[in-house]
């Protein structure tokens, strides 16, 4: 394994060990999304200087939708990325996903807009992605407002936010909506299969454990959604002429295979897919560009694909 990360991890194991913070599995949704957002604060600094970072509200299909606006340094209209972050559908926020947001922008020269969607289970789907697309739209029509270019924009999410990001291409595509340059795909959920090699394989010890994936999994279906409908898991969708594809994801990762698996189903579909497999990298790594080699090499691969789609 990589020095790196296996210096990472029994950090992260130790910690939690002589904090004494249960396993994620055994809390209930609130003390589960309180410690994520103590804990993601070691991933945030330090933060691009020369990215400005302001909070606003997007009127949203239930009420408004809070969001983070990350404009880089220099004149625009830039283009724009509209960001959906990870936690399994359950926790997480633009805040946990600060820096990973800020290194997205000063890198790609974007407006980064990051969503913070309703979660479950106290919102049951469709509300994730009804906010999801409701953001995107009104980012769109509003791209001047953020001194953006609202006909250059892409979708991007992580994890979760993957999962929203690739289903929000294709209910906009459904819908005749706004359409992406590009959907960037980091370490996403795409399939909803627990039994996939890949979970079997980093089931433990690698930041995201197949217990975590199925506590997020029952939390986001507990209101009764079908896992195979495609606007929850888009692998189960018609995915022709969707927006090209670039997806980053890492071997210690349980959703290393969701990744090969869905670029292989758009490939086949006719849709320009990248995937890029980083060796020894777990889950979450673009949040630890800090720490990690490798991390610092995906954030650049990101950034480099969003330049290119949205030049």
């Amino acid at each position: 394994m990589d020095p790196q990360v296996e210096a990472l991890l029994q950090m992260m194991a130790a910690q939690a060990q002589a904090a004494g913070v249960p396993p994620l599995w055994e809390l209930d949704p609130a003390t589960a999304r309180a410690n994520a957002e103590l804990s993601f604060q070691a991933f945030n600094q330090p933060l691009p200087a020369s990215v400005t970072i302001t909070d606003r509200t997007i009127p949203g299909p239930a009420g408004e939708i809070p969001a983070k606006i990350f404009t880089p340094a220099g004149q625009g209209p830039f283009p724009l990325v509209v960001y959906f972050h990870g936690g399994g559908w359950v926790i997480g926020s633009p805040a946990t996903h600060t820096k990973l947001c800020a290194e997205l922008a000063e890198g790609a020269g974007a407006v980064v807009v990051s969503v913070h969607y309703r979660l479950a289970p106290e919102h049951t789907p469709p509300a994730q992605l009804d906010d999801c697309v409701a953001a995107v739209r009104w980012a769109v029509d509003h791209a001047a407002e953020l001194n953006a270019d609202g006909s250059r924009f892409a979708l991007a999410g992580d994890s979760a936010g993957g999962n929203l990001a690739a289903c929000a291409a294709l209910r906009l595509r459904d819908e005749g909506g706004p359409q992406a340059r590009l959907q960037l795909l980091l370490y996403a959920a795409l399939t909803g299969n627990n039994d996939l090699p890949s979970v079997i394989e980093n089931a433990e010890g690698k930041i995201l454990t197949r217990q975590m994936m199925d506590w997020f999994y029952r939390h986001y279906l507990s209101g009764g959604a079908d896992p195979n409908d495609p606007y929850i898991f888009p692998i189960h969708g018609d995915l022709r002429g969707l927006p090209p594809a670039h997806l980053i994801v890492g071997t210690l990762d349980p959703l290393l295979d969701d990744s090969k698996l869905y670029a292989e189903a758009l490939q086949k579909a006719g849709v320009p897919a990248k995937l890029s497999i980083y060796q020894d990298q777990p889950h979450i790594f673009l949040q630890l560009t800090a720490m990690l080699d490798g991390a610092k090499k995906g954030m650049a691969e990101a950034c480099e694909a969003l330049r290119t789609a949205l030049a």
